[in-house]
């Protein structure tokens, strides 16, 4: 008997036991095309192959996790002829990327083609933290690419440990005041590591605006100072946000079948922007479509045709994957990496690209979001608007995807087509209004409950699934309409069957079957959604034993009416996402380093021996909060901590004053609610406007904006009020009136940043704590104290603490500037808690005390303030 590894191939390639076994299926396939995913010896030579895909090669790429690093993917031309073709090229090069080799063998499986060997892996190269020291030092690239260096001390270090993150992996909670520099802080190591190693890092961000400033300034600045090596980045959005060239072709196609008249215009519109467009996403558009017109041509993965499509060279999706592909630094937001972690959960795929391509560096900027992003996206929420916008895809008054295909079928009096047509009049389109007709049921049952109740939001106990709505026309509404989706399925699967028996006819109909495929895939997503969150327990039924799913089955499940609509909205999210981001995150990345201007809920304990940011000068409980949350705990995690404060000069820049002669909020809301009102309107006098006004609520922001008004505020300032316009719109208003008083609430306690002049006041109503009564707050607040913890010392109290520390720093965003902030919330003097909540806060000159006498000071800060703007004047008047 000859041993395994005896080549039996012509060249040497092939052993004996992987010839016999490519032999014998490519003869089962007939001869036609197999793809096998092969293991090598250790001298390159094939020990096995194992069959991956049947058909073009191209198919293999829709597949999660065909090949392992190390293997090598090899198919056959049944012609014999081992030259590879261009498909061959394109996908050798993208499973190379993926440490997987490319091969083609012949049908006798005599002859292997090797077209890319498997990339052998290499050691990596340490980074050395004192050069990326030196980089962002006096001396460095960095300082002499800008005009006016200023030495970061704490930026320095803050980028040497990540460089250590990166050299010994592990994960890192790394808190940077404002004026740290952050950003520089993590790009400058993360791209020293891809020059010395070929691997990208992911950075996620929350906001835009952070976004825009990494790829429109940041990464752009840096490819310009680090002469020593190629910068390559990349900003890679969702699937929707891209233009599909062939779903744009499919709907002009479709034309008045398709779309209502004044639609048809936009997606005229659309076609003339696609020839001029490089970018090709909605961004990019002056004006965006509605959205039932993007809904009909924005790329999306279950439509996705990939390299069988006939526009993939100039798929703008594709385009931007392909950049994103051979950068070293990739920008995305939470959402997407979430997105990203669903599909890997989903298909088990954790080592070729999903949503983004593959990665184990993770940079997360704006971290204290990451766990709400996480439940966005690792929960299910279905509203009554998204349920109504698929079925009007199906049919919108005679149009739509289903009016469409009855338009196609119509066109050929063929008896195939005269079938067909047939079956989805009597039976496609009115399943599918029968369910359109069962979801408005469900949600107008909803409603109605809802509205009883007097809540807006209603979180569904244990007690729910006996309530007395289910006898009411729930339960049968419900059952109806996931028979009724199940319905549409059945039915379109025997048009598309029927079709099939038509070649040339259902490869004419395939782009429109597909739409409408997707279109009941989505349905039946709502409707699975829907079960989950009304009737949990029923839903795990349905699946024959089966989790629904591998999320926990603990969940936080509730209804709430949205707008001035009242959209119902439907939700369920998991009650405990530790376990899930750090099994399906953090522990599948080598180095993860979370940032923010506030991670840690307690104070910095720092004295003169401690260099900026060591690690051993923190409380050790300061960043345990977040860790907790995001499951970086345990025998697995020692996370690396350190906050690198802010390099300003607070106690000359900045006053923090507290009133105490006011009742705190939760003892006379209304009274305390007068005092703000009179501490906001004598400090807009004593600064002249530049100011904001933050308030917990939207109801407080519509309440203060009446109240001021009444007073005559908005005569003598620009009154700026959240919810009467874009955020975007109020804060360019903002910074070119320059004396503007902006109340507002949420967005605005941060990721807004307006340096300089404009904003030189800050109000905070209230101390920042969740609404108890908050579905995902009241269950974890319940779950706490179940487990024996002390929900609000554990819960409630850390979460004001990073909310507070956001809030106030919306003032000082440079070192220049100045100005005065008022919280007019006395508990932060007056409880046992407020001392903790005070130390986590810049250290501001802080005065607490009857506002009669802050208002003095507060008047007098403002007076010399102008002075000193002034003499500042005058001397730059002199130097001219």
């Amino acid at each position: 008997m000859l041993p395994a590894s005896l080549p039996l191939s012509s060249d040497g390639r092939l052993s004996r036991p992987a010839a016999a076994a490519i032999r014998a299926a490519i003869a089962l396939a007939g001869g036609r095309e197999v793809c096998f995913a092969c293991t090598l010896d250790e001298g390159g030579v094939v020990r096995s192959a194992r069959v991956v895909a049947r058909g073009d090669i191209k198919s293999v790429l829709a597949l999660p996790g065909f090949a392992e690093r190390g293997e090598m993917l090899v198919h056959n031309h049944p012609s014999g002829l081992l030259e590879p073709s261009g498909a061959d090229l394109a996908v050798a090069s993208r499973v190379y990327e993926n440490g997987v080799g490319f091969g083609i063998v012949d049908n006798a499986a005599t002859e292997l083609y090797v077209v890319v060997e498997v990339p052998r892996a290499k050691a990596t190269v340490d980074v050395d933290p004192d050069s990326i020291d030196n980089d962002l030092g006096p001396h460095g690239a960095i300082a002499r690419r800008l005009r006016r260096y200023e030495d970061r001390p704490a930026q320095r270090a803050m980028a040497s440990q990540i460089a250590t993150l990166f050299n010994d992996g592990g994960v890192g909670l790394l808190e940077a005041g404002t004026g740290v520099g952050k950003s520089m802080g993590y790009l400058v190591p993360a791209l020293r590591w891809a020059a010395a190693n070929g691997e990208r890092t992911i950075v996620s961000t929350n906001t835009i605006n952070l976004q825009e400033q990494l790829v429109g300034k940041d990464l752009p600045f840096l490819a310009g100072a680090l002469t020593d090596q190629k910068v390559r980045f990349a900003l890679l959005k969702g699937w929707r946000n891209y233009l599909c060239l062939m779903r744009l072709e499919q709907a002009r196609l479709g034309g008045t079948a398709l779309f209502e008249a004044g639609m048809a215009d936009e997606l005229g519109q659309l076609e003339a922007w696609a020839e001029r467009t490089s970018d090709g996403s909605i961004a990019d558009l002056p004006t965006p479509p509605r959205p039932e017109v993007w809904d009909e041509v924005a790329a999306e993965p279950d439509l996705c045709q990939r390299m069988k499509c006939p526009h993939f060279d100039n798929c703008f999706l594709f385009k931007a994957r392909r950049e994103a592909a051979q950068a070293d630094v990739i920008v995305v937001n939470h959402h997407l990496l979430l997105s990203d972690v669903a599909v890997r959960r989903a298909q088990q795929n954790w080592e070729d690209a999903a949503v983004l391509p593959a990665y184990k560096r993770l940079v997360v900027d704006e971290g204290h979001h990451l766990e709400d992003a996480a439940a966005a996206h690792l929960g299910t929420s279905v509203t009554r608007r998204a349920l109504q916008r698929l079925f009007s895809r199906l049919d919108r008054r005679g149009k739509g995807l289903l009016g469409a295909l009855v338009s196609r079928l119509a066109e050929k009096t063929d008896l195939l087509s005269v079938a067909s047509l047939d079956l989805v009049q009597s039976r496609l389109i009115p399943a599918a209004h029968g369910a359109r007709d069962k979801a408005d049921l469900v949600f107008d049952l909803l409603q109605a409950w809802v509205e009883q109740q007097g809540q807006p939001v209603i979180r569904f106990g244990p007690d729910f699934a006996r309530d007395p709505v289910w006898e009411a026309g729930l339960g049968g509404a419900l059952t109806d309409l996931l028979a009724d989706i199940e319905l549409l399925h059945e039915s379109l699967r025997l048009v598309r069957e029927r079709l099939e028996t038509d070649e040339k006819r259902a490869e004419q109909l395939a782009p429109l079957l597909g739409e409408l495929r997707a279109v009941a895939r989505r349905l039946a997503a709502a409707g699975d959604g829907l079960g989950r969150a009304l009737q949990p327990d029923k839903a795990r039924a349905r699946k024959d034993g089966e989790k629904a799913s591998r999320e926990p089955e603990e969940s936080v499940r509730w209804v709430e009416l949205r707008g001035k609509e009242k959209n119902v909205v439907v939700t369920a999210v998991p009650l405990d996402l530790a376990p899930i981001l750090r099994e399906d995150l953090f522990k599948r990345v080598r180095t993860a380093v979370i940032t923010s201007a506030t991670l840690a809920t307690r104070a910095q304990r720092r004295t003169s021996r401690h260099a900026v940011g060591d690690p051993s000068a923190m409380d050790p409980e300061s960043f345990a909060f977040l860790a907790s949350r995001l499951g970086i705990t345990g025998p697995e995690f020692e996370p690396t901590t350190a906050v690198y404060p802010s390099p300003f000069d607070y106690a000359r820049q900045a006053l923090l004053v507290v009133p105490t002669d006011a009742p705190a909020p939760n003892v006379d809301g209304p009274a305390h609610f007068l005092h703000v009102v009179r501490h906001l309107l004598d400090t807009a006098a004593a600064s002249d406007g530049g100011m904001f006004a933050l308030f917990t609520s939207h109801r407080d922001v519509r309440q203060a904006a009446a109240e001021l008004r009444a007073r005559g505020a908005d005569r003598r300032w620009p009154l700026l009020v959240h919810g009467e316009d874009t955020r975007d719109a109020l804060l360019r208003r903002f910074r070119e009136s320059g004396r503007a008083v902006l109340i507002g609430t949420a967005s605005f306690w941060e990721g807004v940043d307006v340096p300089g002049d404009a904003l030189r006041a800050l109000l905070l109503a209230k101390l920042p704590f969740r609404v108890p009564t908050d579905p995902v707050t009241a269950a974890q607040c319940e779950s706490i104290e179940a487990r024996g913890g002390d929900s609000f010392r554990d819960y409630m109290l850390p979460h004001a603490a990073l909310r507070l520390k956001q809030g106030f720093g919306r003032l000082v965003r440079t070192a220049h500037d100045r100005g005065v902030v008022v919280l007019a919330d006395p508990r932060i003097v007056t409880k046992g808690y407020g001392r903790d909540l005070l130390e986590g806060l810049p250290p501001a000159r802080r005065l607490a005390g009857p506002w009669a006498r802050l208002r003095d000071e507060v008047d007098a800060f403002y007076a010399a303030r102008r002075a000193a703007a002034t003499d500042e004047a005058a001397r730059d008047l002199a130097e001219v």
